[in-house]
């Protein structure tokens, strides 16, 4: 199974790494997370939380689904 970072859909992935210059640190902690786990539910609550900053939603209109278990972030198997 891939890891996460590999199945993130392409807009999101995108818009992390277009946060790179402003937040280097956050971004590459981020994709290190993400290409260490392969499921969304075992990655810490502060990683799930930068990429719904990244991704510019507000955590208010993201649904208990999706940060529960990522998916409007991660590509359908």
């Amino acid at each position: 199974m891939d890891n996460l970072w590999k199945r993130l859909k392409p807009a999101v992935k995108s818009k992390i790494l277009a946060e790179k210059t402003k937040y280097p640190y956050l971004v590459e902690d981020v994709k290190t997370v993400l290409k260490r786990e392969n499921f969304w539910s075992n990655i810490p609550i502060n990683t799930a939380r930068q990429i719904i900053n990244f991704t510019h939603d507000s955590v208010f209109n993201v649904s208990m689904n999706d940060f529960v278990w990522g998916d409007s972030f991660i590509k359908k198997a």
